[in-house]
């Protein structure tokens, strides 16, 4: 498979040697067919290209797209996106069958082998949902995420125990939480579901539900980032904490948060991705609206830049006091010392006030030291405030957040 000899290449150079003749067609195309490009024509390297990101597609749609010449068949990807801004963008058929190649390389890289049934845990809106039909044939079993009470895990943990079929898990870290919290409830044991891979997506991975999945479903849990516009843009390889970069499909940047330059080694900054595929809707220097930092192994069989961590959309990352970001994986952490919580949220109402939402059944003893925690991150000036609640909503993603900045 060409994806696989992409990553067997001896070195990062020889990759991107590989890579170039399709990033030299994409941008080819988009000067001489995309109007909005046009002006670029006398480009010398991908940096002389804009960074755009939904905003400006959105805007200048019509001018970005390439004409469809040849009347190949062109898909329509939508998605409303966890701020429920509508969003679309047209791929080619190329696109699309590389989506579904990159599909099969990263899930058989998580242990998944293709026939398995595909436990998919989600929000199934009618635009993604498959036919009965469709969904029996891909073996695709279509778990909702609105459907996870007390009384449907149940009978889907006795029909996952009946069924003697392998099986793999994708679906949002949310809604393994939920299951992971009903079987510590009946104080359950690990089951024999046949459960051979399991891949979290959508949402960070705390440790606490990735160690919970793997004793309770007996497999290893890795952590995929992907977007609905392009695809995996990165994904875990079982007993990995670092992010494999597709870089097969993708050429991908780390900017600084307020000008278009690389950061430094090891910053965080913002992801922004140029897709090697799509030649309807040109992705050139696509800023995700993700944060991320690059990692460099010191493995001399991999030389490839990998992603130390996806930390999450910009707009909901807190900063402490003094307006430095802080990485919501460290809120992850506390959630691991803390386990009688059943929710927590995090909210940054102005630059130093901050509400911090507990769902938790009968009192919560060790509130002072929580607090002491969170204060301890985000500065000794922090005003805390804690509202206990019955239940902190899904967006309508069928997603949680767990940090939210309404200051920002």
């Amino acid at each position: 498979m060409e994806i696989r000899d992409c990553f067997e290449l001896p070195s990062f150079q020889e990759l991107e040697k590989r890579n170039e003749p399709k990033l030299n067609m994409l941008l080819s195309a988009a000067v001489n067919q995309s109007p909005f490009y046009k002006k670029y024509s006398n480009y010398q390297s991908l940096t002389d290209f804009p960074v755009v990101n939904k905003h400006i597609i959105k805007n200048n749609f019509d001018t970005i797209n390439i004409p469809n010449k040849d009347k190949e068949k062109v898909f329509t990807v939508s998605t409303s996106g966890s701020t429920g801004t509508p969003f679309k963008i047209f791929q080619s058929k190329r696109k699309k069958l590389r989506n579904t190649a990159d599909t099969l390389y990263f899930a058989n890289s998580s242990g998944y082998v293709l026939g398995h049934q595909l436990l998919y845990l989600r929000l199934w809106s009618a635009y993604y949902r498959k036919s009965n039909f469709l969904a029996k044939l891909q073996n695709v079993r279509q778990l909702d995420v609105q459907d996870l009470d007390e009384s449907y895990i149940r009978k889907l943990i006795k029909t996952l125990e009946k069924d003697k079929s392998y099986k793999a898990w994708l679906g949002y870290p949310s809604g393994f939480e939920k299951i992971c919290d009903y079987l510590d409830k009946i104080d359950a044991t690990p089951l024999n579901c046949k459960v051979k891979s399991i891949i979290a997506m959508s949402e960070g991975l705390s440790h606490f539900v990735k160690s919970k999945m793997e004793y309770y479903f007996q497999a290893p849990v890795v952590s995929r980032y992907s977007n609905v516009e392009n695809g995996i843009i990165a994904q875990q390889k079982p007993g990995e904490k670092y992010f494999t970069i597709n870089w097969a499909s993708y050429h991908v940047e780390i900017l600084d948060l307020k000008e278009d330059i690389p950061v430094k080694k090891g910053e965080i900054g913002r992801l922004v991705v140029t897709d090697l595929y799509n030649l309807s809707t040109p992705m050139i220097r696509y800023d995700t609206g993700d944060l991320g930092s690059f990692s460099f192994l010191n493995d001399q069989h991999n030389q490839f830049p990998m992603l130390s961590s996806v930390q999450g959309r910009k707009m909901d990352i807190l900063a402490d006091t003094n307006g430095n970001l802080v990485s919501p994986f460290k809120m992850y952490n506390y959630l691991h010392d803390y386990p009688e919580l059943n929710q927590v949220q995090f909210i940054q109402s102005d630059k130093k006030r901050y509400t911090i939402k507990i769902n938790k059944s009968g009192t919560f003893s060790r509130e002072n030291e929580f607090i002491y925690l969170f204060k301890r991150d985000m500065g000794k000036d922090a005003i805390i405030s804690v509202e206990y609640v019955d239940e902190i909503p899904l967006l309508k993603s069928g997603k949680r957040k767990l940090t939210v900045n309404l200051y920002q």
